[in-house]
């Protein structure tokens, strides 16, 4: 009879958990649901709206595959999440951003589901086995909680494009789960060679699926590491096996290793890359070294009035005493590590986070030139860390008999639950979340700039709308304010010069006689370093040259886009500006300037430049659009364009 008593109890209990981990993931689906109305943000324009290869109309096998292969970024071009975005264009019909955020969500909340069995697979590895207590359910509940309410992670949800990272994390966690699946068999049995096999393969699998989603999906394999290392360490078939251990721990440093025999046979292949780029090599690893604990910052203690898009205000490190927080996130780092490794058998999950929580960033917050700091890079880090807390607030439960458990955990999950509605709301209305950025980051050049855009395009909007002139007049003054805000903030920037240029010659002719931002333009057009953003600004520079408020500077933008074009001449979308330039020059005939389109495109082989010149000339030669197209496909190798060039002879 006790047994009985005892097993009613413990299948009370899982039912209780099992239902707590069910309500865990309806709270996160309701308070991201009431944000899905949103609409796309940022990067989803040109990688999604603006690409022409996603928008299939059915299930020809042409326009899968350059779906697949249609974006640039990365080393693969990230096919699994480009099939992804094709699917959702094809099932819903267009780009409509709700049935991409629900996507997202969906995704979101299977690899809660996943990371419960992972937890739960992971307490019952060697180290942790019967430190828990008697429901290791309860704390893998708790973690995947804390993980899926967790408002951090709200720019990666609700950023549609951020399904990339999504994407490799659910495989790198399914990865992961399927490695301890196997492990926990092992270490009680061993395994045979075609075990090992079929485990290999399977792994394999599942992190070419995570790589060929995102890049960072190559660190699966480095974070098997971190599990055997931290928590089976080494047990097979009823023992701690040394070589084991060792080769698990040579797995483990072997990355490392293998980056500083770069450093030290050729340095220049990570340095070289840093050309387009404002900040050094190492300014980008000491500022990483404090990133990485802002970063945990937000995830053990959130706060989000210090979280959103743009961090653009955080200042860099110039050398381990500029600023002084830059020596002591090292030393602190160090001391953390040191700590972890001396106290690995007694507190064996620290170890496990905070490995974890390195090694997921390896990739995106250390050597690599990418931007210096996004939010979305903690979505699969944060995964141990969350794991740590859960097992930390049970241990101080337990500890703590005044303290009750349920008591504790409500408290927690509700002050994230509370948060993270707040955030997903801001993320539902674009200049609700604009609005927020400027103010929880005065100083951010990229938040204001972003700001005075959407009021810019509100104001454009204003009459049909039904604003009044005041309203009117106060959205361009605000618009205005924000512009020259970022101006102050960052001086040399095309971006902000431009749009008060435009703005004061439309509106404030006053201002444009005390303020020449032309003149700004020019100075700074044969000196200033390239970046993506400054291209877009001179793109509507050129279009504005061809309004009449604008054609008086025709020449004088001319000359800035010379200059420009002289200074990056392979750069395809100086040359599409250049060639908008001359077709306004009435002495230069249409042949020279397809004659020029042509001969840039040959010279560069970009594929885009083709299609600038067929949409814009082809209609006029048919011998030159064959040749054009033929030119275009020995450019094209891979044959990614095949389905747009299809589409030209469609009736």
């Amino acid at each position: 009879m006790p047994e009985f008593k005892h097993h009613i109890s413990r299948f009370a209990a899982i039912s209780h958990y099992r239902f707590a981990a069910v309500a865990a993931c309806l709270v996160c689906g309701a308070c991201y649901a009431l944000a899905l109305q949103g609409p796309f943000f940022f990067d989803d324009i040109p990688n999604l709206i603006d690409n022409r290869l996603l928008q299939i109309e059915g299930w020809a096998f042409d326009d899968w595959r350059g779906a697949m292969i249609s974006n640039d970024a990365g080393l693969f071009h990230r096919p699994v999440a480009m099939a992804s975005f094709a699917l959702n264009y094809l099932l819903a019909g267009g780009f409509i951003p709700w049935a991409f955020k629900a996507t997202n969500l969906v995704i979101h909340l299977l690899t809660g589901v996943l990371l419960y069995h992972l937890f739960l697979a992971l307490l019952r590895a060697p180290a942790l086995a019967g430190r828990c207590g008697v429901h290791p359910q309860g704390v893998a509940v708790c973690a995947v909680a804390l993980w899926l309410l967790h408002p951090l992670h709200v720019s990666t949800v609700l950023y549609v494009v951020q399904r990339m990272a999504q994407l490799s994390a659910l495989f790198s966690v399914a990865g992961l789960l399927l490695y301890c699946r196997y492990r926990l068999r092992w270490i009680v049995a061993g395994a045979t060679v075609g075990e090992m096999l079929a485990a290999g393969l399977w792994l394999a699998l599942l992190a070419l699926a995570a790589t060929l989603s995102k890049e960072n999906g190559a660190l699966l394999l480095w974070l098997v590491a971190v599990v055997e290392v931290s928590l089976f360490r080494g047990v097979w078939n009823g023992r701690e096996r040394a070589a084991v251990q060792r080769l698990a721990w040579a797995v483990l440093l072997l990355p490392l290793a293998l980056l500083c025999l770069v450093f030290i046979v050729s340095p220049e292949w990570i340095t070289a890359r840093y050309g387009g780029r404002s900040f050094t090599l190492e300014e980008r690893v000491l500022t990483q070294l404090r990133l990485l604990w802002q970063y945990l910052e937000w995830i053990l203690l959130p706060n989000i009035t210090s979280m959103g898009f743009f961090h653009d205000d955080i200042p860099l490190s110039r050398s381990l005493l500029s600023p002084a927080t830059t020596a002591l996130s090292l030393v602190a780092w160090l001391a953390l590590a040191i700590g972890a490794f001396l106290l690995r058998r007694s507190q064996p999950l620290l170890l496990f986070a905070l490995l974890f929580y390195l090694v997921a960033h390896a990739m995106e917050s250390t050597v690599l030139p990418l931007e210096m700091v996004f939010e979305h890079r903690n979505y699969l880090p944060s995964v141990g860390v969350c794991l740590w807390l859960a097992a930390l607030l049970f241990e101080i439960s337990r500890r703590l008999s005044w303290l009750r458990l349920p008591l504790l955990l409500s408290a927690v999950l509700g002050v994230l639950t509370l948060q993270l509605f707040l955030r997903t709301q801001v993320w539902s209305d674009e200049f609700m979340l604009a609005r927020t950025n400027v103010i929880n980051h005065p100083d951010s050049p990229r938040a204001n700039f972003y700001y005075g855009n959407v009021l810019h395009a509100r104001f454009g909007q204003a009459e049909a709308l039904g604003f009044s002139e005041d309203e009117q007049l106060s959205l361009a003054v605000n618009a205005r304010i924000h512009y020259e805000r970022m101006h102050k903030l960052a001086p040399d920037a095309f971006t902000a010069l431009v749009m008060l240029y435009q703005l004061d010659t439309l509106y404030f002719p006053k201002l444009a006689l005390d303020n020449d931002w032309l003149a700004k333009i020019e100075r700074l057009a044969p000196v200033k370093r390239l970046h993506a953003s400054d291209r877009g600004s001179l793109e509507a520079l050129v279009v504005f040259s061809a309004s009449p408020p604008g054609r008086p500077d025709l020449s004088r933008i001319g000359g800035i886009i010379d200059e420009i074009v002289l200074r990056y001449p392979r750069r395809p979308q100086l040359v599409k500006l250049k060639y908008l330039m001359m077709a306004r020059e009435p002495d230069i005939s249409r042949e020279a300037l397809r004659h020029y389109l042509e001969m840039a495109a040959a010279r560069q082989g970009n594929r885009g430049l083709y299609a600038f010149l067929l949409q814009n000339h082809g209609a006029e030669d048919m011998d030159l659009t064959y040749s054009l197209i033929g030119d275009w496909m020995q450019q094209d190798s891979r044959r990614r364009e095949l389905p747009v060039v299809r589409r030209l002879f469609e009736p």
